[in-house]
C-alpha cells in the first residue's frame, strides 16, 4: 500500500481532472476518465514500474491505490448527482459507463 506523501492526489485534484476531461471529451466513458487518473499517477511515478536502489536494485509493478479508486468513484457520483453528468452517450450506449455531460455551465464551476 502506498504511503501518504506530497504528490498524493486529493479529492478536489481528481475533480478537477475528470472535469478537464469532460471539457475536451463531452461524450466519454468512465473507463477514460479512469485512464486519465491513472496516467496522471504514472506520470507522478505513484504507480506503475517502481525501481528502488540500495543494498539490491529491486523494480516491482505498483498498482492504483484503493484510496484512489474510491477518490474517482467518489468525484464521478458527485457529479452524477448534481446532474453535471448523464448516462448515455447515443441511442447505442444509453447506460453506464457511457456518460455525456448533461449541464456546460455547472461543469464551469467545478473549474474555478
Amino acid at each position: 500500500m502506498r504511503q501518504n506523501i506530497e504528490q498524493d492526489l486529493s479529492k478536489e485534484d481528481i475533480l478537477r481532472m475528470i472535469v478537464k476531461h469532460l471539457e475536451v471529451f463531452p461524450l466519454t466513458s468512465l473507463e477514460a476518465i479512469r485512464e486519465v487518473i491513472g496516467s496522471s499517477l504514472k506520470q507522478r511515478g505513484l504507480i506503475g514500474g517502481i525501481t528502488q536502489t540500495g543494498a539490491a536494485t529491486i523494480t516491482y509493478n505498483r498498482k492504483i491505490s484503493d484510496k484512489d479508486i474510491q477518490l474517482m468513484n467518489d468525484c464521478i457520483y458527485d457529479l452524477l448527482y448534481s446532474r453535471v453528468i448523464q448516462p448515455g452517450i447515443n441511442d447505442d450506449n444509453l447506460d453506464l459507463p457511457w456518460i455525456h455531460v448533461s449541464d456546460k455551465e455547472k461543469l464551469k464551476k467545478y473549474l474555478k
